[in-house]
């Protein structure tokens, strides 16, 4: 049993960073993840019907991206909620017992917890590149099928995801080993990529909701409330990220920012849907109305 705590953990080991930290962050991800289940179980129940709606057969890849969202936003829960209970483990067997040892190892070089951060990194990855994909493909029937628009926007889309692939992977790289200074080095680059990633990102995401919004005034305000919550949370989750010191953040912000970017477009295709549907029962009940206007004078004067 060690008698002095080593400089490296000595911030990790508190009430609030072994207790209170990792409970409210999996708080926050379990209450945003319960309202994206609510939200996906109205999609799939509205689009029982959607065999019956005269669509065209792309927006068949709309369901399919939908659920592959779902899918994997489910996994990186998963995955989160399994990784901050083992952190929390040791530190608080660190606290109970004294002996740092299993901590130090655990922070530097468990393989579990390599796995874990790596397919993290790959799933909020892959999330960000279904998401996107949906919205490129729903901007480009939106402007008419031009193909110039979807060229544009998937090289962009394209160029930017590499890099945060690149950017998760490495990371899953460089916390291997962390005595190793070559990975250390490594995992800083790999973090700053990502940084950039995340910024360049939420911009593409913005162009994408306002390039959607735009051509379309009847469900501009929808698109745009929905569309604007995934750079809307990555913004405040960058800013809070690198601006405030880790002792201070309440919470983690990355797991909420990760399952709004698959929520978001859900959340475009339920409320479009709602709007169709409010739509059509309002010109039923317009039908019903005309239909049962009371008879006009001159007739019943005329059957008197």
């Amino acid at each position: 049993m060690s008698s002095e705590i080593p400089e490296e953990i000595a911030g990790l080991l508190t009430v609030d960073r072994s207790i209170i930290y990792p409970t409210s962050t999996l708080s926050v991800m379990y209450f945003i993840y319960g309202f994206y289940v609510l939200l996906f179980g109205t999609y799939v129940y509205m689009m029982r019907g959607r065999q019956q709606d005269n669509e065209h057969l792309n927006h068949n890849l709309y369901p399919l991206l939908t659920v592959v969202l779902f899918v994997l936003s489910t996994v990186f829960v998963a995955a989160k909620t399994m990784d901050e209970v083992r952190r929390s483990i040791f530190l608080f067997t660190t606290l109970q017992t004294g002996d740092y040892e299993p901590l130090l190892n655990y922070l530097t070089i468990d393989v579990t917890r390599t796995v874990a951060v790596g397919l993290l990194n790959i799933v909020a990855a892959l999330i960000n590149i279904a998401a996107e994909l949906m919205l490129i493909h729903r901007c480009y029937i939106i402007w008419g099928s031009k193909k110039r628009v979807a060229v544009l926007l998937l090289i962009a889309s394209i160029l930017i995801n590499a890099v945060g692939l690149v950017s998760a992977i490495a990371q899953t790289v460089g916390i291997k080993d962390r005595n190793d200074e070559s990975t250390i080095v490594l995992l800083k680059n790999a973090l700053t990529a990502g940084f950039v990633y995340n910024i360049v990102s939420a911009v593409i995401n913005s162009v994408l909701t306002l390039l959607t919004a735009g051509r379309i005034c009847s469900v501009s305000r929808i698109i745009l409330e929905s569309g604007v919550l995934y750079p809307v949370f990555a913004i405040v989750g960058l800013i809070t990220t690198n601006t405030t010191t880790m002792h201070a953040m309440p919470f983690d912000f990355w797991p909420p920012m990760v399952l709004v970017a698959g929520i978001a477009p859900t959340l475009i295709s339920v409320r479009a849907k709602l709007g169709k549907n409010v739509e059509s029962l309002q010109t039923q009940i317009s039908d019903i109305h005309f239909s049962s206007r009371p008879a006009p004078r001159e007739d019943v004067s005329a059957l008197s």
